[in-house]
Parts: structure tokens; C-alpha cells; sequence
């Protein structure tokens, strides 16, 4: 019979390693890790919220910590404010909690500066990075929309319209006529019969 192991809040902060170290982990890389059988790791994941959301949220739990500790550990600064009224000058004092700014430093200064980022952040440095390959001529306009759809990432615009864009001049493309009829064609006229053609 195997030996009964009991939950320890830790479990959540290596889990939260691990997830962060590669981008996906599974419940037996866990179990190993942890000399567990899967069984138990799936049955804490029910019982305990964070530990299954560190699987899948590890950048958020982690900033979450930082956002907590340096609101801790930062300086409460005090504000002045001076107002006039009827009565004459009045001063009130209150403090100022740290701002994004001053988390993001502090997070800097832990080492975490680029390390840890949210889902918005990957996704952009993503999207940067896949038309950047596609403008160097890795990929074509269908092979990069596919990259973006399996990222679960919106695709642009003008990459949509380059995709539809064989399909608008098709017709063009299967006479004769019609190409020696664009080819005199002005910019001007041109122009014209795109937006005509596109309704």
C-alpha cells in the first residue's frame, strides 16, 4: 500500500519553479519531482485552489508575490495636499502606495526584470517576433497565421487581408483580356476598380 503523503503549502512555490522554468508542466512531472503518485497530486489540485492554479498561472502567482511583497517592502511616501476654501488654507496629509513603476523596479532588482511577464506581454513578443520572420521571408503570410492561431493570437489585420488578397484578383488572374485591360489601367483607375471590386 503506498504511503499517505500530506499537502504542504511549499508544494505551491516548487510547483510555481517549475512552471515557470518550461511552459508547461503535467501532473506526473510534478508527482516525480515530488516523489508523489499522480493520483495525489490531481486529488490536491481539487482540494487546493492555488496549488492548481500555480499549474497553469505560474507568472501571475509569481507576480502576485512580488506585488505583495514590495507593497510590504517599499517606502509609504506621505503627499501634502494644500486646498483653499471659504475657510482659508487646508492641509491634509496622506500617503502614497508604491506605483507600478516602483513595483517594476523592485522586481528588477530581485532579478525578475524580464524573466516574468503575463500572458498580454508573451503574446505581443510573439506576434513581434512572428512578422518579423515573416517580413525576413522565413515564413509566407499563411504559414505565420497559422503559427499565430495555434498561439491563441489574434491575427492582424494586414496579414488577414494579404491572406484574401489572391482570392480578390483571381477573376484577373484567368484571362487574357482581363490582365492586358489592368495592366494599361492608371494608378487612379486602379484604384477605383479595387474599391468598386470590394464593394
Amino acid at each position: 500500500m503506498a504511503r499517505k503523503h500530506s499537502f504542504k503549502k511549499a508544494y505551491v512555490g516548487i510547483v510555481v519553479d517549475m512552471a515557470l522554468a518550461r511552459n508547461k508542466i503535467s501532473n506526473r512531472m510534478v508527482a516525480q519531482r515530488l516523489g508523489i503518485d499522480e493520483a495525489t497530486i490531481r486529488n490536491w489540485r481539487k482540494e487546493h485552489p492555488d496549488l492548481d492554479r500555480a499549474f497553469t498561472e505560474a507568472r501571475e502567482v509569481l507576480m502576485e508575490k512580488i506585488n505583495s511583497v514590495a507593497g510590504r517592502s517599499l517606502e509609504v511616501r506621505k503627499r501634502k495636499i494644500v486646498t483653499k476654501s471659504s475657510d482659508g488654507l487646508k492641509t491634509t496629509i496622506e500617503d502614497v502606495l508604491p506605483t507600478h513603476n516602483d513595483v517594476a523596479v523592485y522586481a528588477k532588482a530581485l532579478g525578475l526584470g524580464h524573466s516574468v511577464y503575463g500572458e498580454d506581454e508573451r503574446r505581443r513578443d510573439v506576434l513581434r517576433d512572428v512578422m518579423k520572420q515573416k517580413v525576413a521571408g522565413k515564413y509566407n503570410a499563411l504559414e505565420a497565421a497559422q503559427l499565430l492561431e495555434a498561439e491563441g493570437i489574434k491575427i492582424p489585420e494586414t496579414l488577414r487581408l494579404e491572406l484574401e488578397t489572391p482570392k480578390i484578383f483571381e477573376p484577373f488572374t484567368n484571362t487574357d483580356d482581363a490582365e492586358t485591360e489592368t495592366a494599361n489601367l492608371t494608378a487612379q483607375e486602379a484604384a477605383d476598380a479595387y474599391k468598386k471590386l470590394l464593394g
